[in-house]
């Protein structure tokens, strides 16, 4: 019988030196403590870091939905029932630039959504190509910079439209366009997000290799709902959720937005899709996170405001804005109050005098202004 090979060795300065290999990461499990307030950008749903999916058949609505969601996200607003924060999001229509626009114009023509971080992209990415992941992390790196966020959520759609010349029902390849997906996701902290549809013959997954299942961590299905007279109800189910305690059907009307009327005088429309009344959401009872104690509600709704207040600088350093448009365009920080306008007018009015207070934004003419301007620019009032 042969002896073990031994290591390999050579000689330098007279002396016989050992050739070192190189050693995992690892984790002593001794040594963890799991996150108790973990960052998200949905509750239960979308976390950084992770690769999920939404699936389901023609015909639902579900860029419609993938739509909302995104404008809820980019503002900061909770949807269908689950939390939200503030995030950038890079929505790369590769199907249809336009229809993405359209159904995110219910959201995006508020006034309140004048400096929310929703970009389409127009194009695809190909995600069978490891030279993506560079790219796609730098540009969202650069939109996370510009909108002082530490979040973002990039949406790929749809997935077929994003792997080149790759077959869809070949395993080797859509392991490699999650497994990009993931690098993507772990190099710019993102949630990504595919929109996919399911096979003619199973409404049940999604359409293709069972690789993609298998490698996601988020997989949301759409259904539709008993037929009703009146509505179009499509329900979200959430058929596999990796690190996430367990969430219900989120039900969604799917319907149509007027925009106006054309030349010859007829009623122009766009999809929109709106959560239906909110679930309601076991909450779980945690003790106070012990690594790192979060920012109180008066400091996190300061934070909120000066970075809508930045937001508003980066278009014009000059521009003065009043509490009543940054209580319209403030985020996740004020959701629990956003629905009685009493106690926003005075939760904002609180953060902006204690960012006056702290030196970090000063009051104007009865208005707010992020800084000074650098230069002289002519005066903007927002209200």
């Amino acid at each position: 019988m042969m002896p073990p090979p031994k290591p390999r060795r050579h000689t330098s300065m007279g002396y016989r030196t050992t050739t070192a290999l190189p050693q995992p990461l690892c984790t002593r499990a001794a040594d963890f403590r799991p996150e108790l307030n973990r960052r998200y950008i949905v509750k239960n749903l979308l976390w950084p870091g992770e690769v999920g999916m939404i699936a389901g058949a023609p015909g639902l609505g579900k860029t419609t939905i993938v739509a909302a969601l995104a404008a809820h996200v980019s503002q900061g607003r909770n949807f269908g029932g689950l939390s939200v924060k503030n995030a950038v999001v890079i929505y790369y229509a590769a199907e249809d630039p336009h229809g993405v626009l359209c159904r995110a114009f219910p959201y995006a023509s508020n006034p309140s959504f004048a400096t929310a971080p929703f970009y389409v992209v127009h194009g695809a990415p190909d995600l069978t190509d490891p030279s993506c992941v560079a790219k796609i992390t730098a540009f969202c790196e650069a939109k996370k910079a510009e909108h002082h966020s530490d979040r973002v959520l990039i949406v790929f759609d749809t997935l077929n439209r994003c792997i080149g010349d790759a077959d869809e029902n070949s395993s080797s390849s859509m392991g490699a366009v999650v497994g990009n997906a993931g690098r993507i996701a772990h190099a710019a902290d993102a949630s990504v997000l595919f929109v996919h549809h399911v096979g003619s013959g199973n409404s049940d997954r999604p359409r293709g290799s069972s690789a993609l299942e298998g490698n996601l961590d988020l997989l949301c299905m759409l259904n539709k709902a008993p037929e009703s007279e009146t509505k179009k109800v499509v329900f979200l189910t959430a058929k596999k959720q990796k690190n996430a305690q367990e969430i219900g059907a989120v039900p969604f009307e799917v319907t149509s937005h007027r925009i106006g009327f054309d030349d010859d005088g007829e009623a122009v429309s766009v999809p929109v899709a709106r959560p239906m009344e909110p679930r309601a959401v076991a909450k779980i009872a945690c003790p106070a996170n012990k690594n790192k104690k979060p920012l109180s509600k008066a400091d996190a709704r300061k934070e909120d405001v000066l970075r809508l207040m930045k937001e508003f600088a980066a278009q014009n350093p000059a521009t003065v804005v009043q509490a009543t448009a940054v209580g319209a365009g403030c985020g996740a920080a004020f959701s629990e109050v956003r629905d009685n306008p009493d106690s926003l007018r005075k939760a904002v009015k609180r953060a902006l005098e204690g960012l006056v207070a702290d030196g970090r934004i000063e009051e104007v003419d009865g208005g707010y202004r992020s800084s000074p301007p650098a230069v002289s620019e002519p005066g903007v009032v927002i209200e």
